[in-house]
């Protein structure tokens, strides 16, 4: 394990007051146990920064978050010898449905690049960490509307994540893959798509799909079994999930069936299976094991 020190900084959304339990803050407790857990006997070596938020405009939150800076700098300056030093963030929110802004506040919503800067400043993470990983835990809505603030964003970082389901299970995503994640790419030193790749589990990758930014592209992983989803989304027909036939020979052509009787014409029809392209697309695992797919993604600009 790498013996680079880390800053742990968590913002999480409780826009409700007085919760007897809260998803978001209950999801930040497992990746900063798992981080405590690591750093046992030197714990100077580790920064942790939550802080839990009704409105992020507010005076008092305002203020935490300019200490917070402040904090950061001298850590990662003093302590880690500036540029030896490594950042996890995340922040924790909930996404409009309707045009991806992330809430910062009761009924208020903002870019991600605008939430960043509000919380870091004009810092750039790449800048001041060896590495930095951006976990954004929200649901479908902000990777829907939102690929090109999370490409401009992730200029800022080494890497940033976002997830795809449109409802997210916070304790499930931190738990079983952003803890993985930060484990293997933060703690381990491991390249990025090997971390990611060594994350993946079903659980997961049944609920959601992940979204990579990493040098000014998008990738998206995708759970992608053959029988359901060979190119990573559902085969279906008539607004039903088809029903599997079989493969030919060459397993790159996937027979499926309608399975609504009235279905009008042929039920049988075809699906061409996408195969590996250099710097576009990979295929990992199958052969009897989980199969997923690794795809650049294609950002309009509006």
């Amino acid at each position: 394990m790498s013996s680079t020190p880390v800053v742990l900084y968590q913002l999480y959304c409780e826009v409700e007051e007085n919760q007897s339990f809260s998803v978001q803050r209950s999801s930040t407790s497992v990746l900063e146990s798992m981080l405590r857990s690591r750093f046992i006997s030197r714990e100077n070596g580790l920064l942790v920064l939550n802080r839990g938020f009704h409105d992020l405009a507010d005076r008092k939150v305002v203020a935490d978050l300019k200490r917070n800076r402040n904090t950061l700098r001298d850590f990662s300056e003093r302590l880690a010898r500036s540029h030896t030093c490594d950042l996890i963030m995340v922040l924790n929110t909930h996404a409009s449905a309707l045009d991806g802004g992330l809430l910062y506040g009761n009924g208020k919503s903002t870019s991600l690049p605008a939430m960043v800067e509000h919380v870091l400043g004009d810092r750039r993470p790449t800048d001041q960490f060896r590495r930095s990983i951006l976990f954004v835990v929200c649901c479908g809505g902000f990777v829907e509307h939102s690929m090109e603030e999370m490409r401009e964003i992730g200029h800022k970082f080494s890497a940033v994540l976002a997830f795809g389901a449109p409802a997210l299970d916070p304790i499930l995503v931190m738990s079983q893959f952003v803890c993985s994640v930060a484990d293997y790419f933060i703690l381990g030193q491991e390249d990025l798509w090997p971390a990611i790749r060594h994350s993946l589990k079903q659980e997961v990758m049944k609920h959601t799909s992940v979204y990579v930014a990493k040098h000014g592209d998008i990738y998206r992983v995708s759970d992608a079994p053959l029988r359901r989803r060979p190119n990573g989304v559902e085969v279906r027909c008539c607004r039903q999930l088809a029903k599997y036939m079989g493969c030919d020979r060459t397993g790159k052509v996937i027979k499926f069936r309608c399975q609504v009787p009235n279905h009008a014409g042929p039920r049988v029809f075809r699906v061409e299976v996408h195969v590996a392209s250099a710097g576009h697309r990979e295929i990992w695992g199958g052969k009897g094991g989980p199969r997923y797919l690794l795809e650049r993604v294609t950002v309009v600009t509006r």
